[in-house]
């Protein structure tokens, strides 16, 4: 049956490309027709011909290479109309170039806007369903990101930005990636607990590891679970309750929790079970659980209400410790900022103790939430060498750290989010517990960390699975290097705590051999993550009745036009990487994954990739239609033909640049898929 399906898609994925080429060329082949010209051949691709026949005067063709299409005019050169005018036709009244300038213009203009109409139906036809938009929720902000200045924190949602209203992550995505250089972004951000909304201008930044502009968000969870995996810590894993066949459930919806022994209260948002989570992480958790669709629906039949316990899960050390290094940046808003921290402030003390271990420091502020904290810092006045001790008192707010790595970029900052700040971590080791795994290893303060190697991880599956069902949380060793600064302690260290508790290799610098390293269980200590895989938050969108649906088309194709020549102008300017570039492979690729998530979705990637096609068609360069509709306005400027010298080297030149460009995004793909099979 998985063959059967496999194919469907494949067979839903050429038809449906294959259509958008069909529908471009039936544009230029219709207003043909209209000019009285003689179309000798419609091509759907290129190359050797799969299947073609003759009807009337015009040849139709099917053929090998599904990268485009053609109409073959009377008087037009070469085998797909891409070269000189064919003298040979130049005094036959239905060649094309012995039509008016104007109706040429129409002919090449024609397969565009098909393009655009196919794709206003096609969105308008994804309008009058009922579907799903990723939720502007806020689930991680990234330290030292433009949100995190700003003041952007876990659990706001973004309901405006600049003038729209209405907008999901993906409206959040476009905004930020497609920003000019020096483009302030206006969001407006609904607080939980806040009745009045709040307005954040904030600036995108194109990072030196980043491929486009970011604002250093990441998209907020539902309470949906998908899949448990037992942390390092955790010594008794959790069972979750899968319901039984013939009830197949896609996932577990948490509907209230509460510390074990308590009654469980209900939670409406990810946020707030997380809270729930860190406040009682040395306590076993009783959770109320619904199976449901991935979409959110419920299950007829299946029972309402689940219940299981999850432990609580035990921090993984491995010994070492490092110094808090000078704040690289304040929120705005926040505890630290009201509290008059500065950047470049290092802590020094907390409520008098000297004892900081910059990694329990976020977990410190959590459980000092709401009560007066003294901080000793040292700050370096300007034009001074020696620093100044200067005592600050902060009052952190509840806002749940996170170690979770899938929440955290590999090379960030470390981030406490009670007091609003960050800094960085620098490789080099402070100290060294006694008789911890990193002692016995021969580990010592002084000693600089050059990378660490996490080994290949097996899961354990999903209850109900097959055994043979390989579940691989790190499908091979992924080395991450600290040295060349893409990699921090801090999330080496969430990794740590994520993964089955296993040993890890150290390269140190000036040791020849890495070093094996066992993390070891401390007893006392215990971080929030419970080991739950939850699903990104989705809002459901009401089905819109048919004039809605079209205007609303319509506004979305002319919003992805405008996306579109935004995507190229950030291309030229290197606002955008062009190592976001996409092929065939990628296209084929994306094409599966929306066929295969449904007939809706699929439709409006359709609607895309004809807008993709409408507006790279038309760009001037020979021999696409916006080539030919420059050789046109130049004749009708001249009041005659441009001389055939400049026609071929034009299309030459344009020829070498679409060659040039298909397979630089050919290699693009290919990089990429090795990239995701050897990284």
């Amino acid at each position: 049956m998985d063959t059967v399906i496999w194919l469907w898609n494949i067979a839903k994925v050429a038809l449906g490309l294959g259509f958008v080429i069909f529908i471009h060329e039936l544009g230029h082949f219709l207003l043909a027709k209209w000019n009285g010209v003689k179309v000798e051949k419609f091509s759907i691709g290129f190359g050797k011909t799969i299947f073609g026949f003759t009807r009337g005067e015009t040849e139709y063709v099917l053929a090998a290479i599904p990268l485009g299409g053609f109409v073959k005019m009377l008087g037009e050169g070469g085998e797909a109309g891409e070269g000189p005018p064919d003298a040979a036709a130049a005094s036959d009244p239905r060649a094309f170039n012995n039509k008016s300038v104007g109706a040429r213009m129409a002919i090449i203009s024609a397969g565009v806007i098909m393009n655009l109409i196919l794709a206003l139906f096609c969105f308008a036809y994804v309008f009058g369903q009922e579907r799903e938009k990723l939720s502007a929720r806020v689930g991680a902000v990234l330290a030292g990101s433009p949100a995190f200045e700003a003041g952007l924190r876990p659990g706001d949602e973004i309901i405006g930005i600049d003038d729209r209203r209405d907008v999901g992550f993906q409206d959040l995505m476009k905004a930020v990636n497609l920003s000019t250089q020096g483009q302030v972004v206006n969001f407006h951000v609904q607080r939980p607990g806040v009745d009045a909304p709040l307005d954040m201008p904030i600036q995108p930044r194109r990072d030196a590891t980043s491929d486009r502009p970011t604002i250093g968000v990441r998209p907020g969870a539902a309470l949906d679970v998908v899949d448990y995996q037992a942390p390092a810590g955790t010594a008794d894993p959790a069972t979750l309750p899968w319901p039984a066949a013939p009830v197949r459930a896609e996932v577990l919806a948490i509907t209230a929790a509460a510390p074990a022994g308590e009654t469980p209260t209900p939670l409406a948002t990810n946020e707030e079970f997380q809270q729930l989570s860190t406040k009682y992480r040395d306590r076993p958790l009783d959770v109320v659980l619904q199976p449901r669709m991935i979409d959110g629906k419920p299950i007829e039949g299946a029972p309402s209400d689940l219940k299981t316990t999850l432990p609580p899960n035990h921090l993984v050390d491995l010994g070492l410790r490092f110094a808090v290094e000078p704040i690289r940046a304040i929120q705005k808003g926040s505890p630290a900022e009201a509290a008059g921290f500065r950047v470049g402030d290092r802590i020094v003390k907390v409520d008098g103790s000297e004892d900081l271990d910059p990694i329990r420091l976020s977990l410190e502020c959590f459980d000092r939430a709401g009560s007066p904290t003294t901080f000793e810092v040292q700050r370096t006045a300007d034009g001074e060498k020696a620093p100044e001790t200067v005592t600050l008192t902060a009052t952190p707010d509840d806002t749940a750290p996170t170690f979770n790595p899938m929440k955290l970029s590999p090379g960030e900052d470390f981030q406490v989010p009670g007091l609003g700040i960050c800094f960085p971590f620098r490789p080099v080791v402070q100290a060294v517990a006694p008789g911890s795994p990193a002692d016995k290893a021969g580990l010592k303060a002084g000693d600089v960390l050059e990378a660490v190697a996490i080994p290949a991880t097996r899961g354990r599956p999903r209850e109900g699975a097959s055994p043979s069902d390989e579940n691989w949380l790190v499908p091979r060793e992924q080395t991450m290097r600290f040295d060349d600064g893409s990699t921090t302690w801090p999330f080496v260290f969430g990794l740590i705590q994520s993964l089955p508790r296993q040993a890890v290799s150290l390269t140190v610098h000036g040791r020849s051999e890495p070093v094996s390293i066992q993390p070891e269980v401390v007893p006392d200590r215990y971080v929030p993550d419970r080991g739950l895989a939850f699903v990104d938050a989705f809002k459901t969108l009401p089905a819109l009745g048919f004039a809605d649906a079209m205007r609303e088309g319509l506004n979305e194709t002319v919003e992805n036009v405008a996306v579109m020549y935004a995507t190229l102008r950030s291309l030229f300017t290197g606002r955008v990487s062009v190592t976001n570039l996409g092929g065939p492979i990628l296209i084929s690729r994306v094409a599966y994954a929306q066929a295969k998530a449904g007939f809706s979705e699929f439709v409006g990637f359709l609607g895309f990739i004809s807008i993709n096609l409408a507006v790279l068609n038309f760009l001037p360069i020979p021999p696409l239609d916006g080539g030919q509709m420059v050789f046109l306005v130049a004749e009708k400027v001249r009041g005659r033909p441009l001389p055939d010298s400049a026609l071929i080297a034009g299309t030459y030149v344009g020829l070498l640049m679409v060659l040039c460009l298909m397979v630089f995004a050919t290699y693009q793909d290919v990089f990429r898929l090795l990239k995701e099979f050897f990284l």
